[in-house]
């Protein structure tokens, strides 16, 4: 009975040291005892000096020398834009703010570094207690360069970066991280259309900040699955009919699945090859990514579908933990360092099968202007990535 109580107790004490202040309801809950048994404890290790309580909540004591922090806490929040993806990183980020009793201030940097460290100037200057941050990679990589790593974390405020994990080697790897493992989210889609007995695929692609990480995903499945690439075409100019003509070769050539990121592009492959007289999922299988817009396509989309919530409630949640732990002083790095171990979180997408993937047709490239399989086994000009 007693060691029961200890252990409770302990249990306790690391909830609080791990996310603050909490209500003496909610503990009497979590550990299923009433509401009596759990004041016990916690005037029990209020008098042992391991926890501070007050009416109805529960905190660590006071460090003598730090910094106090009167009413709610206030997060300022900087991302490429507020539509598409991160709309609904925002709203997530957004339910965890409301949640906590915290504020939530927005600022947009649409893919530009010096809007960027505007929007943070001002944000910082508006007395915010801490930041979440997408800073602009470079779009070749999907890597924070030297400089922007740097300016990270000399910032004078706790900070989380969302959809932006760091190379280990970085320096802004003191930073808490929220991301979506974007690699392995194109992997389940390649995976998907292997099961379904595809061997031949190709991949579209835009010129994007995770596009790197999509093509990690899409090759290593490639290779792991025994599938082969016909080959990866980019969107070209963004909005643009550009990729059209090399997607319908593939096909001719013999691909029955295409893998497609993102949602937008996805709709309009779609139309292109409906229009070659080329159906879906009868001749050839789309899959998509990001899932924002797939389920309205006129053939629904199986789409790779990111916690974008998910990832804005959990970083808001990392940095008010952070916050609650209280500054000892200094820049962010020191308090990651010093006083709670950083934390990168990679969230795995899930897949959302539709109408759009479907076992493939008979073996054998499509002959141009027809929807009949050529006679000949073997497509001219292939190529594998």
């Amino acid at each position: 009975m007693a060691g029961s109580v200890e252990k409770r107790r302990a249990a306790i004490l690391a909830i609080i040291e791990r996310d603050g202040t909490q209500l003496v309801v909610d503990l009497a809950e979590r550990f299923n005892v009433s509401a009596v048994t759990l004041r016990r404890d916690v005037e029990e290790l209020s008098a042992q000096g391991m926890v501070h309580r007050t009416h109805g909540s529960v905190s660590l004591p006071k460090v003598p020398g730090s910094a106090t922090h009167d009413g709610p806490f206030t997060i300022g929040m900087v991302v490429p834009h507020s539509n598409y993806y991160f709309d609904g990183v925002i709203h997530g980020a957004t339910a965890a703010a409301g949640a906590a009793g915290a504020q939530l201030v927005l600022g947009v940097s649409d893919y530009d570094n010096s809007t960027e460290i505007q929007q943070v100037a001002r944000l910082t200057a508006r007395g915010v207690d801490g930041l979440i941050i997408a800073p602009t990679p470079d779009f070749h990589t999907g890597e924070l360069s030297i400089d922007q790593q740097k300016w990270l974390v000399s910032l004078p405020v706790p900070m989380v970066l969302v959809e932006r994990p760091v190379a280990s080697s970085g320096v802004a790897t003191v930073l808490d991280s929220v991301s979506s493992s974007h690699a392995a989210g194109a992997a389940l889609a390649v995976r998907h259309l292997a099961e379904l007995g595809h061997e031949k695929i190709a991949c579209v692609a835009i010129a994007g900040p995770n596009t790197p990480r999509i093509l990690e995903g899409y090759l290593g499945a490639v290779e792991s699955t025994g599938l082969t690439s016909m080959g990866i075409i980019g969107e070209g100019t963004p909005g643009s009919d550009d990729a059209e003509a090399d997607l319908i070769r593939v096909v001719k050539e013999g691909v029955t699945a295409v893998f497609v990121h993102n949602d937008q592009l996805a709709v309009k492959c779609m139309m292109w090859l409906e229009d070659a007289g080329i159906s879906i999922p009868d001749d050839v299988s789309l899959a998509g990514y990001d899932d924002v817009i797939a389920a309205l396509a006129p053939v629904q989309i199986t789409a790779v579908a990111p916690w974008k919530r998910e990832v804005g409630h959990r970083a808001v949640q990392r940095l008010l933990s952070r916050l609650r732990w209280g500054s000892l002083g200094g820049s962010f790095a020191r308090l990651a360092t010093d006083t709670m171990a950083t934390e990168h979180i990679d969230l795995i997408p899930r897949l959302r099968v539709r109408q759009s993937t479907a076992t493939p047709r008979k073996a054998g490239p499509l002959v141009p202007g027809s929807l009949s399989p050529a006679a000949t086994a073997e497509p001219a000009g292939t190529f594998s990535i």
